[in-house]
């Protein structure tokens, strides 16, 4: 539960630090679930470089069937490619990375082994 606030004052305190950048740059933060933020790389990586497209598409289809190790895998790996992206796709990647990080959580809360194993590798490579 923590964890999940501390990952939500993240995204917020970049929102606000982009606020001026526009309206297509709020819009870019209306993803509240996994699933929105599936759709969200799709549609903010139509027009990307194709290698960028291919991790965002491959981000979005883990999300949807909830293969959150792929998921976290192919998020770093766009958020790795940082100077490609402009401000929206990076706010929609920090977004996604949010929401993903929480459905982790819920899965691990009803018990989800697997979940829970990441969480465990999370933290521990956070205290490293």
């Amino acid at each position: 539960m923590i964890n999940n606030f501390k990952i939500r004052i993240l995204a917020f305190s970049i929102a606000f630090l982009l606020i001026g950048c526009g309206d297509s740059t709020e819009d870019a933060l209306q993803a509240d679930t996994a699933e929105e933020s599936a759709n969200d790389l799709v549609s903010y990586f139509e027009n990307a470089d194709p290698k960028l497209k291919k991790l965002a598409k491959t981000a979005s289809d883990a999300l949807e069937q909830g293969n959150y190790p792929l998921a976290v895998q192919s998020i770093n790996q766009l958020k790795a490619n940082g100077r490609e992206l402009n401000v929206d796709q990076l706010m929609v990647i920090t977004e996604a990375g949010v929401n993903v990080q929480s459905a982790i959580i819920k899965a691990s809360e009803k018990g989800d082994r697997k979940a829970q194993m990441m969480l465990n590798m999370q933290n521990a490579s956070r205290r490293n």
